[in-house]
């Protein structure tokens, strides 16, 4: 497998997509800032540019892409959100900018999660109908001066920018193949969907052989969730008693955490804001709130964190300097071990606010309830 090049705007896209060529034997290294030293296997990288304007996102991404560790035989990989989220197409310009290539293929689809490309157009699946979502890529490269061409599967792939179509893990495994066959350097932009078909995996369901056992994570198992998606929320309903709302992440909440951990080896925690705290507020004080918190803690034996600026906020708090991702405990949810500051060495699962079943994270706090959770 050639080395991994993977540059994504926030941390849990990053280890989502990276995650499909890890192993325990070989895990990828994930950074938040540009690594010191000379990386010769696989690497990615947070640019952390979701929530930037988009021109600094793309000087970014460029500076980012310029001083990326040489490797004979190197995967690019422009991680794209399959929502469409953050600058998708600054970003792309930006590893233009920065490095001579024969194709650029962008391929942002997601079928595991209803997450389609349709005729060039984001799809999101859902019971009440397909609904289109995000940015509108070919129109922003365009505006960027990028010629794009527009394909559907079965097509050869073509020099140049290409934007393809898909509805299925069949549909981006054809397209992986006949993209690696097509040699020469190529940047493949996409999500967690496109990293598995180019890996060479498949989805993993509860369950899966390929997949952590939740029962043989560390614990005691302490859940952060910063996001505030209704997905995330969910689930954390879904966990019953282990729901903790605190006001702050102080001494009181400290101890009340630690307590609960000792009794019961679990928690999940999330500060309980006012409805109306602005968003860019309500990040701060979840920042600062988690990073007391944690400073506060006995490091648990796994942390379980939802949302990427949480994660990377509270990586940066603890003086970490990486994550070595070795798996996943399902498709987009990825499985890590913190590396450097006082919680080195402790495992870290994390997803996205949005991504989920109800029940998924019921599933990590309590593995001995199986398929019935």
């Amino acid at each position: 497998m050639s080395a991994l090049r993977l540059i994504a705007d926030d941390l849990t896209g990053a280890l989502d997509a990276a995650m499909a060529f890890a192993s325990q034997a070989a895990p990828v290294p994930v950074f938040w800032t540009a690594p010191e030293a000379e990386v010769a296997s696989s690497l990615a990288i947070d640019s952390g540019t979701r929530d930037l304007d988009a021109q600094s996102a793309r000087r970014n991404v460029s500076d980012l892409v310029a001083h990326l560790p040489s490797v004979a035989d190197a995967l690019f990989f422009s991680k794209l959100d399959s929502l469409l989220r953050g600058h998708a197409a600054h970003e792309m310009s930006g590893w233009l900018d920065a490095m001579a290539l024969e194709r650029c293929v962008i391929a942002p689809a997601f079928p595991h999660y209803g997450r389609v490309t349709r005729g060039g157009i984001q799809m999101h699946r859902a019971p009440e109908g397909d609904r289109p979502v995000g940015a509108r890529l070919a129109e922003d490269l365009a505006a960027l001066g990028h010629s794009v061409r527009l394909c559907r599967p079965g097509d050869g792939v073509p020099n140049g920018i290409s934007l393809w179509d898909a509805e299925s893990d069949a549909d981006l495994a054809r397209l992986a193949q006949a993209g690696l066959a097509a040699g020469g350097t190529t940047l493949w932009c996409g999500s967690g969907g496109l990293a598995l078909a180019l890996a060479g995996a498949r989805p993993h369901a509860p369950g899966h052989a390929g997949a952590i056992d939740p029962a043989r994570l560390p614990r005691p198992l302490l859940g952060l969730f910063g996001t505030d998606h209704p997905v995330t929320r969910a689930q954390i309903a879904a966990c019953g008693e282990t729901a903790m709302a605190l006001a702050d992440g102080g001494p009181a909440s400290a101890a009340a955490v630690s307590a609960r951990l000792v009794r019961d080896g679990r928690a999940s925690v999330f500060l309980d804001l006012p409805g109306d705290t602005a968003r860019r507020d309500a990040a701060e004080r979840i920042a600062a709130g988690f990073a007391r918190l944690a400073h506060g803690l006995t490091p648990p034996g796994t942390l379980v964190v939802s949302g990427g600026e949480t994660l990377r906020s509270l990586c940066l708090a603890l003086g970490a300097e990486r994550l070595d991702l070795y798996g996943a405990f399902e498709t987009g949810v990825p499985c890590s071990i913190l590396r450097g500051g006082p919680f080195d060495g402790v495992h870290v699962v994390s997803k996205s606010g949005a991504f989920g079943d109800p029940l998924l994270l019921r599933r990590l706090m309590f593995p001995s309830e199986g398929e019935r959770a």
